[in-house]
C-alpha cells in the first residue's frame, strides 16, 4: 500500500511540474525583456501592411450569381489561411468585390477563414 502511495505521489508531482513548465512556455516571454521593443513603428493597421498581406493570382472565372471567383494563385498566406499554389474557386465575402474584376485579370487578393471556409475578403485588379 505504501509503495503505491509513493508511486501516486511521484506521478502527481511530475504532472504538476509538467503543467508548470507548459504554463511558463505558453506565455511566450520566457527570458525576453520586451520593455525596450518599439511597437509604435509597426504598421499593423496601415494600408501598407495590408498590401504586404495580399497575395497575387489570375482570375479564371467570375460567378456573380454564385458570389464566387476562380483564381489561379501561387502560395497563399494570411492571418488564417495558408495554402500552396493551385486553381480554386472561392466564395467572396461581399458580392461587390466581383464588380471590378474580369476573367484574365491579374489580381491582388486576401483569403481568410470565414466560418471554416477559405473566403476572398479583399480583391482588386493589379495595376
Amino acid at each position: 500500500m505504501k509503495h503505491s502511495l509513493n508511486k501516486t505521489t511521484a506521478a502527481f508531482g511530475i504532472a504538476l511540474f509538467a503543467l508548470a513548465v507548459h504554463a511558463e512556455q505558453s506565455t511566450g516571454t520566457k527570458g525576453m525583456d520586451m520593455g525596450n521593443m518599439k511597437m509604435d513603428s509597426m504598421e499593423m493597421n496601415s494600408s501598407k501592411a495590408m498590401s504586404r498581406a495580399m497575395n497575387e493570382g489570375e482570375v479564371i472565372a467570375v460567378d456573380k450569381a454564385g458570389k464566387s471567383v476562380t483564381i489561379k494563385h501561387g502560395p497563399l498566406k494570411s492571418k488564417t489561411v495558408e495554402m500552396g499554389p493551385m486553381t480554386m474557386s472561392f466564395p467572396v465575402q461581399h458580392a461587390s468585390l466581383l464588380s471590378n474584376v474580369k476573367v484574365g485579370d491579374t489580381v491582388k487578393l486576401t483569403v481568410e477563414n470565414v466560418k471554416n471556409v477559405a473566403t476572398v475578403t479583399a480583391l482588386k485588379p493589379k495595376k
